[in-house]
């Protein structure tokens, strides 16, 4: 008799815990969608809040979005999660979290005109001398911060590949400082993020795109005559001298794209190790439906969002690049 009890609460308890996971994605226990701060901080919190609503409608699983205040606060949150998180993390931001969590199900990663990945770029005027990376031998570097994957720690392995040690070196706060820095030419270069020139429409449409091996300002600048490219097809400006234009209106005649670091991997949709693996594949597949909607694609592209134009299936693996720069072990799989 007492076998027979045990048993029965046992199988109570088994269903009272099966009954919790069926509750996670109602109202009394939503799911939370982690967002880290980016060019506008209102608009990314009121644009979470719209994919969780789009979400709800395809899926049905009750959904909130929460801008963390800092990129800390989002490790945290990834960390402390009970299996009810899954998140938009950036690039450094997803690395740090899955070392403080003890792992995460990384599954899409973002596409941005083409690519699932940017590079860090080295920017010198072109009145300089400089032409390559191998000229910045002893030159005056400026770059936003020392924790900047883009502006510096991408950029220092890549000067250590090539054998260059640069000169004096200034932290100039952020990537655009460190532009007009280059501009006004208090320093002899700079580094930041570079993202590849667009083609125009009718090239991309034959599915040509620039690759890595190519000239960095292809379509943009014509090396041989030293002169803005005025061909018949001139490609669009998406690196990080685009930011200072409005500005400095003759930004692309004063400053060269001299150089570019290895790809890094953009950012993704990761979960936390025990999130529900059946809601797992509702959001996936959720996302995947929303984003290539008219309305989603608007939505996931605006510039003061994450300017999404795609998500592609993706491994943890794509990271391994970025935890060799940040001297963080390779995980075991």
């Amino acid at each position: 008799m007492r076998r027979i009890v045990v048993l029965a609460l046992v199988a109570v308890l088994a269903l009272g815990i099966v009954g919790l996971a069926q509750e996670l994605g109602t109202k009394d226990r939503p799911i939370r969608l982690i967002l880290v701060p980016s060019t506008n901080v209102e608009v990314v919190q009121e644009t979470g809040e719209i994919i969780a609503q789009a979400l709800y409608d395809l899926t049905g699983l009750w959904i909130e979005a929460y801008m963390t205040p800092d990129t800390a606060a989002a490790v945290e949150e990834v960390r402390a999660a009970e299996g009810d998180v899954f998140a938009f993390l950036s690039t450094k931001v997803y690395v740090q979290a899955y070392e403080a969590a003890g792992g995460l199900d990384f599954r899409l990663v973002s596409v941005r005109e083409g690519y699932t990945a940017y590079w860090s770029g080295f920017y010198a005027r072109r009145d300089s001398g400089i032409e390559s990376i191998l000229d910045l031998e002893g030159k005056k570097w400026g770059y936003a911060y020392p924790g900047s994957s883009s502006g510096y720690q991408y950029p220092n392995i890549t000067l250590a590949g090539y054998g260059v040690t640069p000169g004096d070196s200034l932290e100039t706060g952020s990537h655009n400082n460190s532009m007009v820095a280059v501009y006004e030419g208090d320093v002899d270069f700079c580094t930041g993020y570079f993202s590849a020139p667009k083609p125009p429409l009718w090239v991309k449409q034959l599915g040509l795109q620039w690759e890595e091996h190519m000239y960095p300002e292809l379509g943009i600048w014509d090396p041989v005559n030293n002169e803005l490219y005025t061909g018949c097809c001139p490609w669009g400006v998406k690196d990080l001298r685009l930011a200072v234009m409005d500005t400095y209106p003759d930004i692309l005649e004063k400053v060269a794209v001299v150089g570019i670091s290895d790809s890094i991997p953009n950012d993704g949709v990761s979960f936390v190790l025990d999130f529900p693996e059946d809601l797992k594949e509702k959001i996936i597949e959720g996302l995947l439906t929303y984003i290539h909607s008219i309305e989603g694609r608007k939505v996931f592209g605006n510039p003061q969002f994450y300017e999404w134009d795609d998500i592609y299936p993706a491994g943890d693996e794509i990271y391994d690049v970025v935890r060799k720069v940040m001297g963080i072990p390779i995980p075991e799989r």
